[in-house]
């Protein structure tokens, strides 16, 4: 089966964690020879622009979103409703936002398919309007309590004098980079779960600035920090892992982020390695475990290379993540409240040091090289749902 002559619309929330998942099924469409348009907020326009793809520019910033989501009233809400709070105001009203400029696309360019990521459903608004085929993009294990949080983002689409979408979401294909073994106990609301093999980001042409820096580190074993790029402005967290890698007597290769200093964490000895952002896919291959956030894309990333890890939690889908992680054996987790110098030192000498975490974590890369590459994924879904709709 080939991708011939096809439009496909990509569709991301504007954020890392839900663009670069997909970019191996877009990189599959341009292999194919179709036509991609990637539709997300002007932050993230210009990550997006760096694929080769044409970008059009939909809904609120991320920024924008959050401005929003914290003029909103929670806290004397049950923990368990909160969330739901962000399905309404934070992701409810970017999906309308973004399906009203999605549907003005989509009078003028009309693709055979949409791909949009798991909490983007303002793009499957407009497909569902247009009847045009849509599926799924995942991006990690299953969140607690997935279902209700969808309906509650469809019911304030349906509010906003839209047709609610997430009947025929669930109903559509659901494409998971998650190995089986990593997707955890929680349910799966999508009925059509295909799977497609993740990876740990682009290679590209190595920066042989990037591979000197790397070589000059003074010690045998190096370990990846990161806190990603929403919940890393966490400065004490930073110190505190810094501080129990090197007593562990480990390279450290950290990046903060694109808006967070690294200077602001104060000097380093030879042994760190500090930058707002690095490619993942350069500097996996040179660790042997990773501390971070536990967010879907760094942890994938990780079992992508069979390296254990170390997860500080901070919020959003984060705990979900490593309550998945945890029980395979391929990591050990820290709540925020834990994470001190003496602890992370602690739990980084026992990844480094059992090799049962090594073992675990190399199962799961199985898990990964086992899966079916984004090439295939796609044709089989242009051909069984777009071409069922010519």
């Amino acid at each position: 089966m080939e991708v011939v002559a096809v439009r496909i619309l990509v569709a991301s929330w504007p954020g890392f964690g839900h663009l670069l998942p997909m970019v191996p099924l877009i990189r599959a469409a341009q292999r194919a020879g179709a036509e991609v348009v990637v539709s997300t907020g002007a932050d993230l326009a210009p990550t997006a622009a760096r694929l080769g793809v044409r970008v059009h520019r939909s809904g609120a910033t991320l920024a924008a979103s959050f401005a929003r989501l914290n003029g909103v009233t929670s806290g004397g809400l049950p923990p368990d409703e909160r969330p739901l709070v962000a399905a309404r105001h934070f992701f409810g009203a970017g999906a309308v936002e973004r399906a009203r400029d999605v549907a003005a696309l989509l009078d003028d360019w009309r693709p055979d398919l949409v791909v949009h990521d798991t909490l983007e459903l303002g793009s499957a608004t407009a497909a569902v309007a247009h009847g045009v085929p849509h599926v799924t993009h995942g991006y990690g294990p299953t969140v607690p309590d997935t279902a209700r949080f969808g309906h509650v983002i469809g019911e304030t689409i349906g509010a906003a004098g839209l047709p609610d979408p997430i009947t025929a979401v669930f109903a559509a294909p659901y494409l998971d980079p998650c190995p089986p073994g990593l997707r955890g106990p929680e349910p799966h609301p999508w009925t059509d779960l295909r799977p497609v093999r993740p990876t740990a980001g682009e290679v590209g042409e190595p920066d042989p600035d990037l591979a000197a820096a790397l070589d000059a580190l003074p010690h045998e074993d190096t370990v990846y920090v990161t806190l990603g790029t929403v919940t890393n402005r966490a400065p004490e967290i930073f110190r505190a892992v810094l501080e129990g890698c090197v007593r562990r007597g480990v390279n450290v290769v950290v990046t903060t982020g694109p808006d967070v200093d690294p200077a602001g964490l104060g000097p380093q000895p030879p042994g760190v390695l500090a930058a707002r952002y690095l490619p993942q896919a350069q500097v996996l291959p040179r660790c042997r475990a990773v501390v971070s956030h536990a967010g879907a894309g760094t942890m994938i990333g990780a079992v992508c290379h069979g390296l254990p890890q170390l997860c500080l939690p901070q919020g959003t889908d984060q705990p979900s993540n490593t309550a998945a992680l945890v029980p395979t054996g391929a990591g050990l987790a820290l709540e925020p409240g834990e994470v001190t110098p003496d602890a992370v030192a602690t739990a980084l000498g026992r990844l480094l040091g059992e090799p049962s975490f090594r073992r675990a974590a190399q199962r799961l890369a199985a898990e990964v090289a086992a899966m079916p590459v984004a090439d295939e994924v796609l044709a089989e879904v242009v051909y069984e749902v777009a071409g069922a709709a010519s």
